[in-house]
Order: C-alpha cells, then structure tokens, then sequence
C-alpha cells in the first residue's frame, strides 16, 4: 500500500471485523491460530480443549479450471484433523455469489481426497460457513446437504452453511442470544466500546480475547489501512446512490446502468487508492481481466 491519504475514524469507532482486509489479515495470520480455534470452537460447538493445537490455516488459493476463474483467493480455509472448513465473508450476497462459493466448496472437497488413497470412503468432511453482512433469511443459520425431494441426505461429508449476521447482532442481548450471536454483534459492530463488551462476553481463552481486541485497534489505528477503509466505504455509499436513483426511475434499464455504473466507479476509486486487485475483484465481482482494463 502506498500514496494513501492520512484519515483517522471517528472518536470511539473502530473498522469492523467485516471489512476483507481486516478480517484476512487478522483470521488468516498464524499467530492469531487461538482466535481461529475459538471462533471454531463456538461456532463447531465443540469444546476448545478437543480443537487446541489441532487447526491449521491452509493455501487460500484455488486452482479453477475457468480462465476468468484461475487462481482465485478464497477467504479462509482450515483443516481440523481430516476435515476441511471453508469460511466465507460477504456484505453483499446475490445468485452469482452463492454460485460462486459453492463452486469454491466443491473444489476445496474435491482436495480432501489424499494422494494415494483408492477409497472414496476415506474422503474427509467439508463445510463452508458464508457469513453473511446483509439479510438472507428470517433464520440466523440455515445448514444445507445434498438431498432428494423427500429430504433425504445423500451425504453429510458436503455442507453449506450461511449465517445472516444482520439477524445475529439484533439478537444479541435478547432472549435469543448465545454465543453465536455475540460473534455476529462483535463482527459487525462500529463501535469500539461495544466490540470491546461484546467480546468480553463471548466464551473463549482469555489470551485471545486479548489478542482479538488488540489486532482490531491495531488495524483501526493504521493510517494506510483507514485509508483503504475510507475509500471503500466512499464507494459503497456512491454505489447505493447510484442503485437509489435507477430504482426510482422505475425502469429496469435505469436499474442495470445503475448497477454498473456504480460498480465502476467503485473499481475505479479503489485503483486510484492503490487498493490490491483481490480485493477489487471480490468487492466488484470484475474479472481481473475487467479491472486491468479500467486501469
């Protein structure tokens, strides 16, 4: 990063946990593995003591066989023991995205099979996790495996979870709260005094309790990344205008040119602040091929 304007956040405002950069940059640093394995932890519903010592972060890239696909980032990818997790962030989520994820959770399976091994029957379990910014349902965490009409599962070794994080954090400090929906306030949240609270409520170690407070103030005190974070939400409220405007037209060719229009500008701004192209590519949704060309 470099050439970025100097900002700072507001007073008692921090970056949240769903912005891309922080949420990689913290969740897929290995020495952040405890904050990895608590998160699991709550989420698996399994006690940490079984899962400490046992996570390990794997390559975040995946070989595609489509061209516009080839080497594409995924967010995280763990392996516990012999199953792979795949977790997901999105703050927007269309066709194309749950299309697109489900792609990346059938190649990531495709992988549990070991080199040398003859025996379907040995293949390890998958699960994505798409944790979800915006609202999908009226469920806070729907499961889904492959099945007939009748609903009978063909295999439970292939799941597909989404969180609406949105349903989450309104759930939070209700009757419905656990230790799920305290992560999904503490992703989403803005505040830093509440990020702070929210955590310290959450069941994990305290040692990554510490350090998850700690990486969040580091990154929401760094001058480049605020820059970045700026900029992106610049373009997600120019984007909205855009998307408000062509609604209010009334016309479906006003809404596509909206939708376009906005995106691009959203490419463009973000170049201009020197953002990297991966992280583009997954807040536009642009080949890299389409952004190169905007360049």
């Amino acid at each position: 990063m470099k050439d970025v304007r100097k900002e700072k956040l507001e007073e008692g405002k921090i970056i949240p946990l769903t912005y891309d950069y922080v949420f990689t940059a913290i969740f897929n640093n290995p020495e952040n593995i405890d904050i990895v394995e608590n998160f699991l932890s709550c989420y698996l519903e399994i006690p940490i003591e079984k899962i400490k010592g046992k996570v390990k972060l794997c390559s975040r890239d995946l070989q595609l066989e489509g061209k516009q696909e080839a080497n594409k980032q995924v967010d995280l990818i763990l392996e516990l023991e012999d199953e792979k997790i795949n977790i997901e962030l999105s703050n927007k989520v269309n066709k194309g995205t749950i299309d697109r994820n489900i792609i990346y959770a059938c190649n990531i399976h495709s992988g549990n099979l070991k080199y040398g091994d003859n025996s379907y029957n040995k293949i390890g379990r998958t699960i994505q996790i798409n944790l979800n910014n915006c609202a999908t349902s009226n469920k806070l965490k729907e499961t889904y495996y492959l099945r007939n009409e009748e609903g009978k599962i063909l295999s439970e070794k292939f799941r597909i979870d989404f969180v609406d994080m949105v349903i989450g954090s309104k759930l939070c400090y209700t009757d419905g709260e656990n230790n799920l929906t305290k992560w999904c306030y503490a992703f989403t949240t803005k505040k830093k005094e509440a990020f702070q609270k929210v955590v310290g409520e959450i069941e994990m170690e305290e040692k990554a309790r510490k350090k998850l407070i700690e990486e969040v103030d580091k990154y929401s005190t760094d001058d480049e990344v605020v820059a970045l974070y700026s900029a992106y939400t610049r373009q997600e409220l120019e984007y909205n205008t855009f998307m408000e405007d062509a609604k209010e037209e009334g016309l479906q060719q006003g809404l596509q040119q909206g939708i376009e229009q906005g995106t691009i500008a959203i490419a463009k701004n973000l170049l201009k602040e020197n953002v990297a192209i991966d992280v583009i590519i997954k807040t536009t949704g642009f080949t890299k091929e389409q952004i190169e060309e905007l360049q």
